[in-house]
């Protein structure tokens, strides 16, 4: 296959296993890309989401510790005035704001009617005169995953005994067991506890597993919804939407003003049902009762004593606030924005820095207790473009790794291809040259075989003819003695053995006298010589008859590549510190995307001017060498009016 023939192929070759597979992993690369703002997001939200659930349980704990500080503060003596016991409670504990004091039939002792009541007691009672004494009802909250936690427990385990007993089936006939180890052995594999630990049967524990499973699975928590529905206890909304859709500033801008409407807002853990006072008491000996009043979360401490007489109190909402705030961690840091928000959603502490935030968007979120309804641990970006920014610069990287990447494959793959490509080339050219050389040989051996048998077999009596014979055998001897000259120069500079016997050489007597040899052959061929030189003589160091070889294989070139217009010329000329040699023709030319090639070894230029003219593609590249290693250079300049010049600089070796 020839080199014309074989280039697509390669370059096919080169397409199907270089560039389609890098498009293909840019193109994955780049789609990956584009979604590390959305991964960075959610990784954040992640991390945020994990220290708002710690730092609920922190406030749950703390409330927790509330009450018991609460009931502890508190004895009552019969020996003492119950006014006075209570005004004491008052002043000494900051959270105690309205104490109160009812008897076993939930008879309200103190405030005490009989005597003039504060503006802060009337209030009281206005408010609560009715629930206290049994009459209303107010909505109770509790946590429904912990209300319903065998329910949801249950729930999960049938379905996770439905997928192993699934495996189990897909196993026994995998094992050509069919399906009839199903009942006898599968669903008691199903139904081993995962745990067989005394924890998996702690009731704080299944609490805990049931509100995880509650969360996670979304067809249990639906159903759970529909069990407390059902028995009358309604569902509570959250205050805040957490920002789970990410990426997308127009999304996100959208879900923010949906938030306006109160049917958006999701549904909490929390679900209420109306129970009276005497009810609620009944489930312990003291607690804290959250009540809305006027939309406003107000809290009520309750304590039973050992005379059924109950004590408790309003509690102070400010008070409260700051014992809440009192737990929290930084609020601030450079990553995140930290508080907790109450019924309204607005924020008990605000950074100076989030004055002008959206705070029912919060980047994580999560539920605090029953006792403190529709209030939330929030967290927030720091600043809001932080994200984008890091995914931005992030991507920007990989942006450019990835083009190196590409640019580095394709690059190798053209690198190879071009490497290989010349390899051919070199190889295609190499054998041209066997068969140039071959041709070569045989030409001049061919002439000057046939016209020595002539002289020999005196077939020619003719003494011009015969002279004109030998003059041709002579040529063609010269011919073949160049020839191998040139195969020989060229291996010996191949291998680094060419040695010059370097001496001190007029440059234009060799010159001169060159041309005065050639002259003869080339003027019985119908060629114009010509020879000018501005100096009469001119130093250089060389090798003389290396200097000659180049010279000479410059000559040959022009006189293989002249046209009907047979001229060759030399001409010298001093420059600064070189000479400059220079040999003229009015040939063919080579075309400038050739020029830069034809010093190459083996190389030749086809066209249709050229085809026809046989050579080794030696000669240029053997005159460049010597040139070379001469300290000088030589180049090829189009001629102005047709044909080439090729010129030789040598540096002048001074006197």
């Amino acid at each position: 296959m020839n080199k014309s023939k074989l280039t697509p192929y390669l370059g096919l070759c080169f397409i199907v296993a270089v560039v389609l597979p890098s498009i293909i992993l840019a193109v994955i690369a780049f789609r990956s890309i584009s979604r590390e703002q959305a991964y960075m997001e959610k990784q954040m939200q992640n991390s945020l989401q994990t220290e708002v659930s710690y730092v609920a349980s922190l406030i749950d704990a703390h409330l927790k510790k509330i009450e018991e500080q609460l009931n502890d503060s508190i004895i009552i003596s019969n020996s003492q005035s119950i006014a006075d016991q209570l005004s004491r409670w008052s002043s000494s504990f900051e959270l105690v704001e309205m104490p109160f004091y009812l008897s076993p039939t939930q008879d309200i002792l103190w405030p005490d009617y009989q005597q003039s009541l504060t503006n802060s007691q009337r209030s009281f009672l206005n408010w609560n005169k009715q629930f206290l004494a049994d009459e209303i009802r107010i909505p109770v909250f509790e946590n429904v995953a912990v209300a319903y936690k065998e329910e949801i427990l249950k729930e999960v385990d049938i379905s996770k005994n439905i997928e192993v007993a699934a495996q189990l089936v897909d196993e026994d006939i995998s094992e050509g067991k069919g399906g009839s180890s199903f009942s006898s052995t599968s669903l008691a594999k199903a139904d081993e506890p995962t745990d067989k630990g005394k924890s998996y049967y702690d009731s704080e524990y299944r609490s805990q597993q049931a509100i995880s499973q509650f969360r996670q699975y979304a067809p249990v928590r639906e159903k759970v919804y529909e069990q407390a529905q059902a028995t009358g206890k309604k569902v509570l909304k959250r205050t805040v939407q957490v920002s789970d859709q990410v990426g997308s500033p127009e999304l996100k801008n959208k879900l923010a003003n949906e938030l306006q409407e109160v049917n958006n807002e999701p549904e909490s853990i929390f679900v209420e049902q109306p129970l009276k006072f005497s009810q609620i008491v009944s489930q312990g000996s003291w607690g804290i009762i959250p009540r809305f009043i006027e939309d406003e979360l107000k809290f009520i401490f309750w304590k039973r004593l050992s005379s059924n007489y109950i004590v408790g109190c309003m509690i102070n909402t400010k008070a409260l606030q700051e014992e809440i705030i009192s737990v929290l961690p930084d609020i601030y840091t450079s990553a995140r924005v930290l508080t907790v928000l109450n019924e309204k959603g607005s924020p008990l502490i605000t950074p100076v820095e989030s004055l002008q935030r959206n705070w029912r968007r919060p980047f994580a979120a999560g539920e605090i207790s029953e006792k403190l309804p529709r209030w939330e641990v929030a967290s927030y970006l720091s600043d809001p473009n932080s994200i984008s920014s890091k995914a931005r610069l992030r991507e920007f990287i990989m942006f450019i790794l990835v083009a190196i990447l590409f640019i580095s494959i394709v690059g190798g793959g053209v690198l190879v291809l071009r490497s290989l490509h010349s390899e051919i080339t070199l190889t295609q050219q190499k054998t041209t040259f066997v068969a140039n050389v071959s041709h070569e040989l045989k030409t001049p051996l061919t002439s000057i075989r046939m016209f020595a048998e002539i002289l020999k077999d005196k077939r020619q009596p003719d003494q011009g003819k015969k002279s004109k014979y030998l003059n041709i055998m002579v040529s063609e001897a010269e011919r073949l003695t160049r020839l191998i000259n040139n195969v020989l120069d060229f291996s010996r500079t191949t291998e680094s053995k060419k040695r010059y016997a370097m001496r001190k050489i007029d440059i234009v007597s060799l010159c001169r006298e060159i041309m005065e040899i050639q002259r003869v052959r080339l003027e019985q061929k119908g060629f114009e010589i010509s020879f000018d030189s501005d100096i009469e003589a001119l130093s250089v160091e060389a090798d003389e008859e290396a200097i000659k070889q180049a010279i000479i294989n410059l000559l040959f070139n022009a006189e293989k590549y002249s046209t009907d217009t047979k001229k060759i010329g030399i001409d010298i000329k001093q420059e600064e510190e070189s000479v400059l040699i220079n040999i003229k023709d009015r040939g063919v030319g080579i075309d400038l995307k050739h020029a830069k090639h034809i010093f190459e070894e083996f190389y030749r230029v086809d066209d249709s001017l050229t085809s026809e003219v046989r050579g080794t593609g030696l000669g240029l590249t053997i005159a460049k060498r010597i040139i070379k290693d001469h300290a000088g250079q030589i180049k090829y300049i189009l001629r102005s009016g047709g044909g080439s010049v090729f010129q030789i600089k040598l540096p002048i070796k001074e006197s």
